[in-house]
């Protein structure tokens, strides 16, 4: 063969290569993590109270938002190469929803917080915080479809502390925090975050929850949703919660508070929508004496 015929041949070769690649080159930048816009937080002040405050190592992504303020479900990307691209950056952290449900009974609360993550196709993890008499008496957070537990968690301004970490040689999984970890945070602000977090009640609409609790996460699972809900409450408690009835909700003492304080809240809005009218009110009145004035 020609040395003319043989060059033609390996470009020809070459460009029927390039025509069906093998592999991605840099699939980070066909693939970025989806960041959708978060749902403004809305939860009771218990839930708010307790919920728990998060790092992250710096071998993790950070917690993204699970649906979108058009009710579209975050569908989740494969993780492509390093952890610092597409998933760690501060825009995330201000995007970032996590999720609330509570069950009281017998003198006892327990408050689980489904987090979503951007590591994995899907990833959702959650904490369990039970409280008595006002008092954290016991934290869980999940591990792989386990759950570590502590009677002593380290709090900071009442919330748990917790930190998000990968596994050695496995998945990314939460830890309860260390004294080691208070010296030195390692997110964007430097401070342990707090979500904008979203109540069981506090989605914008009845679709919008459905929408979450219908969708399919592939191998992950919502703890959130009935059935996983007392599961997860199972597994958490273990013997840690005497007398505490995973199973049902209490009585009408736990329903007269909710009722009580959906009520307060309802005429707090109430008070502040009047507040701002008399503002408007003032503010016009003072605009037409001005206009009198100039007459």
């Amino acid at each position: 063969m020609h040395i003319p015929t043989l060059l033609f041949y390996i470009l020809e070769l070459a460009s029927i290569a390039s025509a069906f690649p093998s592999r991605i080159s840099n699939a980070n930048k066909l693939f970025p993590r989806n960041l959708i816009q978060k749902l403004d937080g809305n939860a009771d002040k218990d839930s708010l109270r307790y919920q728990p405050a998060l790092d992250f190592d710096k071998d993790s992504c950070y917690h993204t938002a699970a649906i979108d303020i058009d009710g579209r479900v975050n569908e989740g990307l494969p993780r492509f190469g390093s952890v610092k691209r597409d998933c760690r950056d501060k825009l995330r952290l201000d995007n970032a929803n996590v999720y609330t449900r509570k069950r009281c009974n017998n003198g006892w609360c327990a408050y689980i917080t489904g987090m979503p993550w951007s590591g994995h196709v899907h990833d959702w993890e959650n904490a369990v915080v039970f409280v008595k008499n006002n008092t954290i008496r016991r934290v869980a957070v999940s591990a792989n479809g386990r759950y570590h537990s502590t009677s002593k968690p380290l709090l900071q301004d009442g919330h748990p502390l917790i930190v998000y970490h990968k596994l050695f040689l496995r998945t990314h999984s939460l830890r309860l925090a260390k004294d080691k970890d208070l010296k030195k945070v390692k997110n964007h602000y430097g401070e342990w975050v707090i979500a904008d977090l979203v109540g069981w009640d506090g989605y914008p609409s009845k679709e919008f929850k459905e929408s979450l609790l219908n969708h399919k996460f592939g191998k992950a699972n919502f703890h959130l949703r009935d059935g996983q809900f007392e599961w997860s409450l199972e597994k958490a408690a273990k013997d840690g919660v005497p007398g505490f009835d995973c199973l049902k909700d209490g009585g009408d003492e736990y329903k007269d508070k909710d009722k009580d304080e959906e009520k307060n809240k309802h005429e707090e809005n109430e008070k502040d929508e009047g507040k701002d009218k008399g503002k408007d009110e003032k503010k016009g009145n003072d605009e037409n004496k001005e206009k009198d004035k100039d007459k």
